[in-house]
């Protein structure tokens, strides 16, 4: 990491702090009422700095991602039941955009607006989807729809099959987060709360071995 990138959010923290200690009596209420004051232009200083900055995009991209992969399983079902029903792939994936709202249903209109104005075909523009998402599985979803609209193979079955797998996937994801609790809870169990039991323990004992000695 570039001594930059460590000095300047050091130096937003000093700057807050000093500017905390600043404040004159009550204006720390009237910034919890809401009224602007110095702490908020504060906070306003602390958000553009480039580190920070970069650290909150990185948030907002990975909470989209996780919104769409979790939302990616009803996409597939959907597209295969309207495909079962005989609509068309465009019409099924309309379907999902009109009934969802999220945000992969918002990506897929744009992506779906794509191709039909001609800028990118089916398959370009649900790859550069799942490119812009980080999503491999919207990639594999992408591939299945380009090979099944250039070959005329059945799309509904594969796409089940690619629903079923997706959501095993996920579930023995889940599974592994929950074997790593307990061990995550070790943590704080060793830095805070044993010393706490020794101290609450012995710190009586050594108080009378100081009082008889």
């Amino acid at each position: 990491m570039a001594l930059e990138d460590v000095a300047a959010p050091a130096a937003a923290a000093a700057l807050c702090a000093a500017a905390v200690l600043a404040l004159p009596d009550g204006a720390t209420a009237r910034c919890r009422r809401g009224r602007p004051g110095f702490l908020g232009r504060a906070g306003d200083l602390v958000r553009s700095i480039p580190p920070v900055r970069r650290a909150r995009l990185a948030g907002v991209r990975a909470r989209r991602r996780a919104e769409c992969l979790a939302d990616l399983p009803v996409l597939l079902d959907v597209v295969t039941l309207g495909l079962s029903a005989g609509l068309s792939f465009d019409s099924s994936l309309e379907l999902y955009c009109e009934r969802c709202s999220n945000e992969l249903a918002r990506s897929l209109e744009g992506a779906m607006l794509s191709w039909r104005i001609g800028v990118a075909g089916r398959e370009g523009a649900l790859l550069s989807l799942a490119e812009e998402l980080d999503l491999a599985p919207l990639g594999r979803f992408a591939a299945v729809v380009g090979e099944s609209i250039a070959f005329g193979v059945p799309l509904a079955a594969v796409l089940e099959r690619q629903a079923r797998a997706m959501r095993d996937e996920q579930r023995s994801q889940v599974e592994e987060e929950i074997e790593k609790v307990p061990v995550k809870m070790l943590v704080p169990l060793g830095t805070l709360i044993v010393p706490a039991m020794f101290l609450a323990i012995l710190g009586p004992l050594l108080g009378s071995a100081v009082v008889v000695g």
